[in-house]
């Protein structure tokens, strides 16, 4: 060994062994997934991405952060079959970047998944999708339902269905863009722990009360009757910067309401099928039906998650947002429509829309203020009921963050 060898060698024994932080077996860690996976489609052994969505803590300091980079591999990859109509698709988790250029091993399986009905996820993690029947199909249906779907223009008769075929055809497996869901640790996760500990946050979280004109608190119908959605979000920068936050964010625009949309959209709800942009019924802010809309695809047309946004400045860069989540359907026999059903508790959704916002890169959340005149509760759209805190979130739109493909994991 020569001298200098001998001296590397020593500084080596001497250098402190790094630290590492563990989580246990069994801790949740919150996931969404950025792009569609689809069983039969996905190729066995192809590497997919996913992200965490919230900071995974030990001590009460962050040790991952949130949207940190997640490396899965398709194990099992199934279409329906004729014998056998369960489409199938599974994930092996392998890795976890809690800081860049940093992957540490991961051994998880998926634990619960939004959306997945009872019975399609399995104890393993399994994702197994049965064909829907005409039983199904009819009974949660209705026979509202069957005639009509929500247009905003009033009810479209459903004169073709798709035939047969899509009533019987098999289950497809799939996770769609932007749907969330949670791993559970099955062997410890061991990162590096950080040098300094920083508190567990939301990643939306802000103390911050950005100043903003006063906007009204609420859209209207068409005749300016405040009766429709509370606004709980704005965003600020150009149309194009809106679109595209929107789009990185796996959120897609909503197609106009016209009568091949609106047939497209009323099949899809009565066969429980995805329409990952239909229409939207049309509210009004300051006299003007909304500029944009935009919407998160579902397994069924029946339930989405959804925003409408207003232009509420003559430069085009300040918009006002109402978010809500389409849960359900209501039938209304006096007035002869068929409309969704919303959750009442809108912040919940304002805060997902923010969370996949942040998540997608081309946004910053200033803070939270509230607009004059807000209300804590009341009924939206169709009388619906709504609990609320208030507030609404000011996000501004960046430069789009890790715009090129992002380092992968170590083979």
């Amino acid at each position: 060994m020569t001298p200098g060898m001998l001296v590397v060698a020593i500084l080596l024994a001497q250098a402190p062994e790094p630290v590492h932080a563990v989580l246990p077996p069994g801790t949740p860690v919150h996931i969404r997934f950025p792009e569609s996976i689809e069983g039969g489609r996905e190729r066995v052994g192809a590497v997919v991405r996913l992200q965490t969505t919230l900071a995974l803590e030990v001590g009460g300091c962050a040790v991952v952060p949130a949207f940190a980079p997640i490396a899965a591999t398709v194990v099992v990859s199934r279409p329906a079959r004729m014998f056998d109509r369960s489409g199938r698709l599974e994930l092996r988790f392998d890795s976890l970047s809690a800081s860049p250029g940093s992957w540490a091993p991961l051994t998880a399986v998926l634990d619960s998944l939004e959306w997945a009905a009872r019975g399609t996820l399995t104890s393993q993690g399994q994702l197994r999708e049965r064909g829907r029947s005409i039983r199904g199909i009819v009974g949660t249906a209705g026979a509202a339902g069957i005639v009509g779907a929500a247009t905003g223009v009033g009810v479209v008769p459903v004169f073709v269905l798709a035939g047969l075929d899509l009533v019987l055809r098999g289950g497809r497996a799939h996770i769609l863009a932007g749907q969330r869901g949670a791993l559970r640790l099955t062997a410890p996760l061991e990162v590096p722990a950080p040098e300094r500990c920083e508190p567990a946050t939301d990643p939306w979280a802000s103390a911050a009360t950005p100043v903003v004109p006063p906007l009204p608190p609420r859209a209207t119908d068409k005749q300016g009757r405040a009766g429709a959605d509370p606004i709980n979000l704005i965003l600020l920068g150009s149309a194009a910067a809106v679109d595209t936050a929107f789009v990185r964010a796996g959120w897609m625009n909503a197609r106009r309401s016209t009568f091949g949309a609106l047939s497209r959209e009323t099949e899809a709800i009565v066969m429980q099928s995805r329409d990952s942009a239909a229409p939207m019924s049309h509210e009004y802010y300051q006299g003007r039906v909304e500029d944009l809309r935009f919407e998160r695809a579902s397994p069924s047309a029946r339930v989405r998650h959804h925003v409408r946004l207003w232009r509420a400045d003559s430069s085009g860069t300040l918009w006002a947002g109402a978010a809500t989540e389409d849960v359900g359907m209501l039938v209304s026999a006096l007035r002869r429509t068929v409309t969704h059903r919303i959750a009442p508790d809108i912040d919940r959704e304002r805060d997902l829309l923010v969370g996949d916002l942040l998540a997608g890169g081309c946004v910053a959340l200033d803070g939270y203020t509230t607009l004059p005149g807000a209300q804590r509760s009341g009924t939206a759209g169709a009388r619906q009921p709504f609990v609320t805190d208030a507030r609404v979130a000011v996000l501004r739109a960046v430069a789009c963050a890790g715009a090129g493909p992002a380092p992968g994991p170590p083979s």
